[in-house]
């Protein structure tokens, strides 16, 4: 089992050169790579959301993205999984799901270019205060969004990973789509029916379960050999703070056993962009100090695993 981190967090704030040279010098082999942050949702609703490079040729995304990619392979990091743009569904403007669609699907044919070979993309959630939408609406949309793409995953070797998600409304979180074990479920063996082959799987998000109280180990046995990449992070409970493992409230024990027990033959993945950020008030010396602490914890989960 190989080791990877995800770049958000260090090649936007660090630079790429840098961050690059750190992550390897860490001692990981593979990334995640975080294409982009999340689109900002009043300018999707007003329409003035400007144009994503995914809406280019793939001609100006290979060029948009080329030195990035070389940066990486020079420093021996290989991206092995992405995260796409997100949300694709805005309250108040539910026709931008056919323009993430379009996004989505030259984010495919992007990866299975350059050889990532799982994509993780968002689904859509109820929001709280989203009066337009029901449960069975959303789980339309959801078929929609994911059916959409499937055309082009079977041309492709890239799996699209759903994600466990939640919602919050100030203080109260919220279950997000398939944050219920027979939800993702379901999902993932419908879409892949439908394509005849496995073009679908889950991006487990060990955050995102501890912040809606579940049991990591229940639901990782539910999903098995479904989950084929991973969001691992810790937090205290309350926010999403994509730290590094021990520095919450997960019992790390509990999910290792699980992954190891369902068979988890992907990479290992941090989502710990939280812990090397800026906003955080972190110095760019202390970085590699971390950066090699979170891979050393990832050595002691491997090791778990392979026993």
């Amino acid at each position: 089992m190989e080791l990877c981190i995800q770049t958000g967090g260090l090649l936007r704030h660090w630079g790429e050169e840098i961050s690059c040279e750190m992550i390897r010098d860490a001692g990981f082999k593979y990334v995640d790579w975080n294409f982009t942050s999340a689109w900002n949702k009043d300018k999707v609703r007003s329409g003035l959301l400007e144009r994503d490079i995914f809406e280019c040729s793939q001609e100006e995304i290979h060029a948009h993205f080329q030195k990035t990619l070389d940066t990486l392979r020079v420093n021996g990091l290989e991206p092995i999984q992405a995260h796409a743009p997100f949300p694709p569904y805005v309250p108040g403007a539910p026709e931008f799901v056919d323009r993430a669609i379009e996004i989505y699907k030259n984010c495919i044919r992007y990866c299975d270019s350059v050889g990532v070979k799982y994509l993780v993309i968002h689904g859509i959630s109820l929001e709280l205060t989203d009066y337009t939408q029901s449960p069975e609406s959303i789980h339309r949309l959801n078929h929609h969004l994911y059916e959409s793409l499937i055309p082009v995953l079977c041309e492709t070797e890239v799996i699209v990973c759903l994600e466990n998600l939640f919602t919050r409304q100030g203080k109260q979180i919220i279950e997000g789509t398939c944050s219920v074990a027979d939800e993702a479920i379901a999902y993932i063996d419908r879409f892949n029916a439908l394509a005849g082959k496995e073009c679908f799987g889950l991006c487990l998000d060990t955050g995102h379960l501890n912040l809606l109280g579940k049991n990591q180990a229940a639901y990782i046995r539910a999903l098995g050999k479904r989950i084929k990449a991973l969001h691992v992070h810790d937090n205290n409970g309350v926010d999403d703070e994509h730290r590094a493992p021990y520095t919450g409230t997960i019992i790390w024990k509990d999910v290792i056993g699980a992954l190891k027990e369902v068979g988890y033959e992907g990479v290992f993945n941090f989502e710990t962009f939280g812990q090397v950020a800026p906003k955080r008030g972190i110095d760019l010396e202390v970085v590699p100090i971390w950066l090699r602490t979170i891979c050393d914890i990832g050595l002691v989960f491997k090791k778990w695993m392979e026993v």
